[in-house]
């Protein structure tokens, strides 16, 4: 092969290289769910969620005669001036200590952990019958926190209103993904029952729906990997910047050459 040949060739791979560096790398993985196409899944029931020590909880008392939680109010704050009761009612909600209790107003120790909302709030709401015939309880969590880290728009710490979050509706409220996240690897580490469990989900992969950490519990973490091309895809990103300037030279001296070596 002639050594101007040679020089053609290399120039023609140049040209390639800087192509694919524009556009090849961050396209990678940008879809998700690529394999569901008119597919059905079974709801099924949502896992329930179970309170834990150190859990800290909204508990707010209505009835249809606000007298009647006012006077509640009144007789428990009358009691605690006089020295009666020994815990004060807290502002910040009801922390469950560790032996997975908590403690209210004239009803004294009620045991929370391992049970969910619904059930702790049918238990205060029988104990309550005595003082407030037709009680209505409402309980939340006030610590339910998620922390997403890695390649996501707003890595941060967030804390949800309610129960029930799912693992897509966590990259959501990040911001989505950024475009070299590893969307078929995210990590989520779960703290429970005195274990600390570790997960991989594929979010390319329609099974992830059956996944058991599809719906996330409070402290849950979720890590989301970078490509392993990442700093590949920085340097695509300064050839994107400039490649309306490269690849008309590029050209330019792959049309010289072959004017002059042939």
């Amino acid at each position: 092969m002639k050594i101007e040949q040679l020089v053609i060739l290399f120039l023609l791979s140049a040209s390639s290289l800087l192509l694919n560096s524009c556009g090849g790398v961050k396209h990678a993985q940008l879809i998700m769910f690529e394999n569901v196409s008119n597919d059905q899944f079974p709801l099924g029931k949502i896992p329930a969620l179970n309170i834990r020590p150190d859990d800290i909880l909204s508990i707010q008392v209505a009835s249809r005669n606000p007298e009647r939680v006012a006077a509640f109010r009144r007789s428990y704050d009358n009691a605690a001036n006089t020295g009666a009761a020994a815990f004060s009612p807290p502002a910040e909600g009801y922390r469950v200590d560790e032996q997975g209790n908590i403690y209210m107003p004239f009803l004294g120790q009620i045991k929370a952990s391992g049970k969910t909302v619904v059930d702790l709030r049918q238990e205060i709401t029988d104990r309550l019958a005595e003082y407030i015939p037709d009680a209505a309880v409402q309980i939340r969590f006030l610590n339910f926190r998620v922390t997403l880290l890695g390649e996501v728009n707003q890595p941060n710490t967030y804390t949800i209103p309610n129960e029930r979050l799912t693992v897509l509706e966590a990259i959501g409220m990040a911001g989505d993904f950024t475009a070299y996240a590893r969307r078929n690897s995210l990590l989520v580490i779960r703290e429970r029952n005195e274990k600390r469990e570790l997960a991989r989900l594929d979010l390319q992969d329609k099974n992830l729906f059956m996944s058991p950490f599809f719906y996330l519990s409070p402290n849950d973490i979720i890590y989301v990997e970078p490509l392993k091309a990442k700093q590949y895809a920085t340097q695509g990103d300064f050839f994107q910047r400039y490649s309306s300037v490269f690849l008309p030279v590029v050209s330019l001296l792959t049309f010289f050459a072959g004017v002059l070596f042939f």
